[in-house]
Parts: structure tokens; C-alpha cells; sequence
């Protein structure tokens, strides 16, 4: 399930400049980070990409919302709580995640975000137990792709040229999961920052689902 995408970068127009996904940034910048701060910024990413899979999951009754959203909470009250990791016991398999993954008999208008949800909760678990920092960039990467797909079927983009695909990246829901993970990044690397940053992580990510709020 892995991808890193990296769309061109515009050039750096002060602090009106576009944002842009950079893997190879991300992955020095939480390199950087302590372990915890490694699983908050991932978290916050699949946070946003819960509503998309209930929106999925919901219509037809398929899948597991509550299972995705229970496992999210759990990470986020273990950092709350200060706990080093969350137990494995506590959260299912990467395999009974991916179980979740929509089939082409349950597909419908949110079933790709719904992939990058299970996705980027079965990278977020894979962290969990290694604090391999690719996993962290994973989760990331999940969330710009499951909003950048979804705006480009919102703009009737299929092929895109060179001029649609900067369009894409420069539209507003697009950015608004941009800065996101910019501004986590920068709350979480605040010398001066601790632990009470996961409670505005996890309130800024809960404000600016995928797709817009239920």
C-alpha cells in the first residue's frame, strides 16, 4: 500500500505561497521528532480520513466504522495519557485492518477515501510497533492523496496536464490538509511544546475532515 507522491513544487511566494507535499522533507522533519511526536502528527492524519470512511461505510451498512473510529481513539488517549505506545492488544492486527478495505461489490462515491483510511490506520499500527518513520510519512501521503482525488473528481480532472494538476494542488481543500500537517509539524516541534499539543492536534485534525465534517 505504499506511495509517495510529490506533486511539483511551486516556488515560495512568501507567506502567501502554496503548500505542497514533500516526502522527503516530511521524513527528515519527524525524523527529527521523539517517538510520541511521531505517532501524534500520524494519528492527526488518519484522524482526518475517520469521517470518510463512515461515509462509506454507512449507506450500506459495510466495513467497520466503529472498529476504525475506536482504534484512532485509542491511540489518541494513550498520548493523552502519556503512555510510550499503545498495546498491540488494544488494536487490531494490520491484517484485520485491511479487511476493511471496501470490495468492488460495496464500492461507491467514497470508497477510494475509504481506502486511504484503512491504509493510513494500518501504516499508523505498523508505527506503533517499529517507530519505523516511513510509516509516519505513509499516513501523511494517505490523507493529501485521499483529498487531492477527491477534489479532482469534484473538478472533473481525470488526465491531468501539467496546468490542471497545479489547479489541484492550489485548491482550497487541498491546502487546507496541506497546513494542516504543516502546522503539526510546527506545534510538535516547539522546544517548548509537550504533551497537552496532542489535544490541539487532535482538535485541529477533527475540524478539517476529508470531504467536510457529517
Amino acid at each position: 500500500m505504499g506511495k509517495e507522491t510529490e506533486p511539483t513544487r511551486r516556488p515560495e511566494a512568501g507567506a502567501a505561497s502554496t503548500e505542497s507535499f514533500d516526502g522527503q522533507r516530511l521524513r527528515t522533519v519527524l525524523t527529527a521528532l521523539e517517538p510520541w511526536q511521531r505517532v501524534a502528527f500520524a494519528v492527526s492524519c488518519v484522524e482526518v480520513l475517520v469521517p470518510s470512511y463512515t461515509k462509506f461505510s454507512e449507506p450500506d451498512q459495510v466495513g467497520d466504522a466503529d472498529l476504525v473510529r475506536a482504534s484512532v481513539d485509542a491511540v489518541w488517549s494513550a498520548l493523552a495519557g502519556n503512555q510510550p505506545a499503545v498495546h498491540h492488544p488494544e488494536l487490531p492486527s494490520p491484517d484485520a485492518v485491511k479487511e476493511l478495505l471496501p470490495s468492488e461489490d460495496h464500492w461507491n462515491d467514497w470508497a477510494p477515501q475509504a481506502e486511504d483510511a484503512v491504509a493510513s490506520l494500518v501504516y499508523l499500527i505498523e508505527l506503533l510497533g517499529s517507530d519505523d518513520v516511513t510509516y509516519a510519512v505513509y499516513t501523511a501521503e494517505r490523507a493529501y492523496a485521499a483529498v487531492d482525488e477527491l477534489s479532482a473528481r469534484e473538478q472533473d480532472l481525470e488526465v491531468l496536464h501539467a496546468d490542471d494538476r497545479e489547479a489541484l494542488l492550489g485548491s482550497p481543500s487541498v491546502q487546507v490538509e496541506l497546513r494542516r500537517q504543516a502546522e503539526a509539524l510546527t506545534i510538535l516541534g516547539d522546544p517548548a511544546g509537550d504533551r497537552t499539543a496532542v489535544a490541539e492536534l487532535r482538535a485541529a485534525a477533527r475540524r478539517t475532515p476529508v470531504g467536510g465534517v457529517l
